[in-house]
């Protein structure tokens, strides 16, 4: 699996062949499909096979693109499908925690 992007126009070739902007809902949607493309054939593989550790590095670099484009794409583009909660686990565990510390110290 090859993406083609033209860094200087920002273009990203879809799997379809088209060229669209890079930071456009397209893009991303191109790329969502990769992803769960590259899941999909990884998780066919043997466990420490070469294969399997290909396409963990294509699945690395198309989720730091996927990133790239939530980040950077404007707020009036992204649908709601696309919205990430922020109460992620990792923040609930950090304000548990932020919270116990100051019950014991006597704050709350």
């Amino acid at each position: 699996m090859l993406i083609e992007q033209k860094k200087k126009d920002g273009q990203h070739k879809c799997l379809t062949g088209r060229l669209v902007k890079f930071y456009s809902d397209r893009a991303r949607s191109d790329i969502e499909k990769r992803i769960s493309d590259a899941t999909h054939s990884r998780n066919e593989e043997k466990m420490s096979s070469a294969a399997r550790s290909h396409y963990n590095g294509v699945l690395k670099v198309l989720r730091g693109k996927l990133r790239d484009i939530n980040r950077n794409l404007p707020k009036d583009d992204i649908s709601e499908s696309h919205v990430v909660p922020r109460t992620t686990r990792r923040h609930r565990r950090g304000v548990l925690h932020a919270r116990r510390l100051l019950k014991l110290s006597g704050v709350l």
